[in-house]
């Protein structure tokens, strides 16, 4: 991820420069910069040159006594520095570009998440510690730092970040722990690389193995556990993946961990070298193996996927309800995620939504009015933003953009269904010349990621318009499981021969096809 671009390899620095020469950063249009920001305007908290604020987590609470009328609640953010700040001002229906910032506490150890917990408190993954914050009299500050589980070691080794948590429907908090990078001098210690369950009680399970930098935890609307992680050595590309209890996504560095009693099912089998992962999906010899539910493909999509949301905002964020943003702290954007659920597997489709952030982009939150909350930092890990940390807030503005907003499998899985945000021109939505489609995979290997595998091209072979006007359906020839499917739509106008698409690619990643009735 992020957390060790310092370290590639030569031969991963030489696959990143060719990417970065790859038709998908010189192909993007002239003005779409300021279609994104016709749709989504960007407003930056404009804070004193004191707050230095490195975001590593953000809540929303109550508004502190003699608030402003319109302040809306205060945004609490947790540095990587260790301190925790208030802003004031910035997440009310009429963002104010000057709020306040109080500094709250001070002493964490490298938060990297920040959740408010079902019985009110502030809680927070530090490095060596799952942490409550406590305000005893109620002014808002946090006098008090409380453990809620710490069972688990660090070695010292400067890579071994801990994410989260994320609240459980049982009220358990998940967390995901990172695994080193480079030299051990301090050696080994156990669940590196892991995600794991702390109970109410502080009690703690690990629940999956085999990741490698699981930058984002959330858990979804509907009560799954999902993390994102980064691109490197046995992760072909960066990924969003459901975290199943007693699935292996990949890593081979903490299995010896799975041996202790902790780890209530059977040894994972790590996958062979440079085998691609539509072969370790079509075998039988890796069942504890977990498919990504969303694969990032490199630079295509950001580098360094970090926190995530789902919109449960209703709309007022504009035409994706219910889908997900994911912060992609290299890139300085966000990006969206529409997922479906095939038999027991979820998947779906990523799409470029909103770029050009001052600075990676690190940890998300909507506020009540429906605004997206950005929290950022660059924290020597790179970002093509101009700055190194700050807060920004993304809001609607009523225009709706041009964009696919969805991409699904057909249920005879002979294609794709495409939705779109407005009526299409019917002739171009129709022909087949309008879009172009490729498929690729990644190979699991000990390199730092993978270049696309096997790719082919794709015929379009017909199209169906629905009947409202805002969908088609594409029959594409020779679907396979366990490939990223690259969708080009440049030929796609809005009603009547209207401008293209605001962003004219999608990015299915099929792991599962519908099982057909016998």
């Amino acid at each position: 991820m992020v957390m060790d671009r310092m370290h590639w390899t030569t031969g991963a620095m030489l696959l990143a420069l060719c990417a970065e020469a790859q038709p998908a950063q010189s192909s993007r249009e002239p003005g779409r910069r300021e279609r994104e920001e016709a749709a989504y305007r960007v407003t930056r908290a404009d804070l004193p040159p004191e707050v230095t604020l490195e975001v590593g987590g953000l809540a929303l609470v109550d508004p502190p006594r003699g608030a402003r009328e319109g302040d809306g609640p205060r945004v609490v953010a947790v540095t990587r520095r260790g301190e925790v700040w208030g802003i004031d001002g910035f997440a009310g229906l009429a963002p104010n570009a000057t709020p306040t910032a109080t500094l709250l506490a001070e002493g964490l150890h490298e938060p990297l998440g920040l959740l408010m917990s079902e019985d009110g408190t502030l809680v927070t993954a530090c490095r060596s510690e799952l942490a409550r914050l406590v305000d005893r009299d109620g002014d808002g500050r946090y006098e008090r730092q409380e453990t809620v589980a710490d069972g688990w070691r660090v070695s010292g080794n400067y890579h071994e970040y801990n994410f989260g948590p994320a609240l459980g429907v049982d009220g358990s908090h998940w967390i995901t722990t990172n695994k080193p990078f480079g030299d051990q001098p301090f050696g080994r210690v156990d669940w590196r690389g892991y995600a794991l369950r702390i109970a109410p009680d502080g009690t703690w399970s690990p629940m999956c193995a085999g990741l490698r930098s699981p930058a984002g935890i959330e858990v979804a609307p509907w009560g799954e556990a999902f993390y994102t992680d980064n691109q490197g050595e046995w992760c072909g590309a960066s990924k969003l993946s459901l975290l199943a209890p007693g699935t292996y996504h990949g890593h081979p560095h903490g299995i010896a961990s799975t041996e202790d009693p902790r780890w209530r099912w059977s040894r994972p089998r790590e996958l062979p070298e440079g085998w691609t992962y539509a072969r370790v999906l079509d075998s039988e010899r890796f069942p504890r193996f977990q498919m990504p539910t969303i694969w990032f493909p490199y630079d295509k999509m950001g580098r360094s996927p970090a926190g995530f949301v789902w919109d449960t905002t209703g709309g007022r964020f504009g035409p994706f309800p219910g889908q997900i943003f994911v912060a992609d702290q290299y890139e300085a954007a966000v990006f969206r995620v529409s997922l479906e659920r095939v038999g027991p597997h979820w998947q779906g489709a990523c799409y470029r939504f909103r770029e050009g952030l001052s600075c990676g982009a690190v940890r998300l939150a909507f506020t009540p009015s429906g605004a997206l909350l950005v929290g950022e930092s660059a924290r020597g890990w790179g970002s093509r933003g101009a700055l190194d940390e700050g807060l920004e807030r993304i809001d609607w503005t009523g225009e709706l953009p041009f964009e696919i907003k969805t991409m699904s499998l057909l249920e005879d899985n002979s294609g794709f269904a495409l939705r779109f945000t407005m009526d299409v021109d019917v002739r171009s939505a129709s022909a087949e010349t309008s879009y172009s489609i490729q498929s690729y995979t990644y190979a699991a290997t000990e390199s730092y990621g993978s270049p696309e595998l096997d790719a082919r091209p794709h015929d379009v072979l017909g199209t169906r318009l629905h009947d409202d006007g805002r969908g088609v359906d594409l029959t594409v020839d020779g679907l396979r499981r366990g490939y990223v499917f690259e969708l080009h739509a440049e030929g796609v106008r809005r009603g009547r021969g209207g401008p293209g698409l605001l962003h004219q690619r999608a990015f299915y990643t099929l792991g599962a096809l519908h099982q057909r009735p016998r």
